[in-house]
């Protein structure tokens, strides 16, 4: 009888190696969402919690990994680090309020862009065929009573 229950034992084994990886992966990807949105705050060049090297940034890895493993999603540990140090410890704004001009003015302000220099250019191109078509138009035939009154008056300021 202890035979079947030792064989058992592998087999429960198994099972809870093949249930325990995905509660892993999960807590991986929520640290990984948190430490690649949150701004180390070191001081140094501006960069994610995951990327900086700096100890500050291995000490708010290891909080961010602490309240991972405490049960915490990456939202709400973003959002705990968002109440205590403000906005600005995301690496971007968030796409909402007035940041949202932070993500659409540049590209407001290249369509307006593009669209003044199209604008611009098609009316130095008509006004360029025009001069051209002007050019091009015959010149009418000078009167000769009137080039006899001009050479008069020029004579005449001489």
């Amino acid at each position: 009888m202890r035979e079947p229950r030792s064989s058992l034992l592998p087999l429960l084994l198994l099972l809870g190696m093949l249930v325990a990886p995905p509660a892993l992966a999960d807590e991986a990807s929520e640290y990984g969402k948190a430490a690649s949105t949150i701004l180390c705050d070191c001081g140094c060049h501006p960069q994610s919690v995951a990327d900086c090297t700096c100890g500050r940034a291995a000490e708010m890895r290891s909080e961010i990994l602490t309240m991972v493993q405490g049960g915490m999603t990456g939202d709400a540990v973003i959002a705990s680090y968002v109440e205590r140090y403000g906005d600005k410890i995301r690496i971007a704004p968030t796409a909402s309020g007035f940041n949202l001009l932070a993500w659409l003015g540049p590209l407001a302000l290249l369509l307006g862009g593009a669209c003044g220099v199209t604008w611009l250019v098609r009316r130095l191109s008509r006004s360029a065929a025009s001069a051209a078509a002007d050019a091009a138009a015959p010149v009418p035939a000078a009167d000769d009573a009137y080039l006899a009154r001009l050479r008069r008056e020029v004579e005449e300021r001489l």
